[in-house]
């Protein structure tokens, strides 16, 4: 497992298991029957791999819920969790203090096809190249995850740092403007993770 830390928040990087059997025996029986209701292969691995890592990091006592809107809850334990999958990773953020929103994406070119959907005009000419589009869309997820605010438009209501230097992303929540810190915690040609934390 890959490990980071950012300040307070640690940030755990494992792939994702291929053979799912032998793990499934270490899961109790809630996550056994989330698996057993799931067809897609990709998504049963993902439930197994956030489960086991939660446990790996925050004790027995750790589990994984999800409030209304789907995203992920701690309980058992104090703190904020944020959850992301790519199609062979998964990433998980955790602080003592504050929500997180964390994103990890590997490179698609349906990114250039889409652009529109989730970059403004302006993010368009700066994001100019398959590495920086890539930075940019988990840029956005990771503050859509943050903003705790459903519904809202990528391109229109969260807006990304165009200056060098520049890591405050500003997003049109539904309890109006907020600034969010942005940082890209990994970026390679195929592979980006960003995270988001609201400021003070």
């Amino acid at each position: 497992m890959k490990e980071y830390s950012f300040g307070n928040t640690h940030i755990y990087i494992k792939e994702l298991p291929l053979e799912i059997e032998q793990l499934l025996l270490l899961c109790n029986n809630d996550i056994r029957a989330k698996v057993s209701m799931c067809k897609s292969m990709r998504r049963k691995r993902e439930i197994i791999a956030s489960h086991l890592m939660v446990k790996n990091i925050l004790g027995n006592d750790a589990e994984i819920d999800h409030d209304i809107n789907g995203a992920p809850i701690l309980v058992g334990v104090e703190g904020y969790i944020s959850i992301s999958h790519s199609a062979t990773d998964i990433a998980i953020a955790v602080n003592p203090n504050h929500c997180i929103g964390i994103d990890i994406e590997t490179w698609r070119e349906q990114l250039i096809k889409v652009k529109e959907r989730f970059l403004s005009q302006k993010e368009i000419v700066h994001y100019d190249s398959p590495q920086l589009m890539l930075q940019a869309w988990t840029m956005k997820e990771a503050l859509y995850k943050v903003a705790q605010s459903p519904g809202i438009s990528l391109a229109d209501d969260i807006m990304l740092p165009i200056e060098k230097d520049d890591d405050i992303a500003k997003v049109n929540t539904i309890k109006g403007m907020r600034d969010f810190e942005i940082h890209v915690i990994e970026s390679t040609s195929s592979r980006c993770i960003s995270l988001a934390y609201p400021l003070k």
